[in-house]
């Protein structure tokens, strides 16, 4: 009988402990994987500005993509590059609501979606 009640004790600590540690992955899951959009085609969601890095073939160097407001979306480029012992800084931006198409530094973009909390994005290179 004591051996039941230790393993009955044991069974309902761990149901009890089960729902918090199978919590825990889902959160770190919602955030995105940015290094697939090094080749420039990449979908993903953001809640928070991000910045990732792209092939030099597009211009750019570097994307941050964020939300300007409830219904629009802001991608901007940078890039720093050398030439003849001169550091020049370029870039640009386009702002796009749901639904809008665009393209900075020969990367195409479509915003796919605009929610209150973020937005979902399709970069097609």
């Amino acid at each position: 009988m004591k051996r039941f009640s230790i393993t009955a004790i044991a069974l309902a600590c761990a149901l009890a402990v089960a729902p918090a540690l199978a919590a825990q992955p889902a959160d770190a899951a919602a955030k995105p994987n940015l290094r697939s959009c090094y080749d420039g085609k990449c979908k993903f969601t953001f809640t928070k500005p991000v910045s990732f890095r792209v092939s030099a073939k597009y211009g750019s160097r570097k994307i941050r993509v964020s939300k300007v407001d409830a219904e629009t979306v802001a991608v901007q480029t940078t890039s720093v590059r050398r030439v003849n012992g001169r550091v020049l800084m370029t870039g640009g931006g386009v702002n796009l609501g749901e639904g809008g198409r665009g393209s900075v530094g020969g990367l195409s973009f479509r915003v796919l979606s605009v929610t209150d909390r973020g937005a979902t994005i399709r970069f097609t290179g």
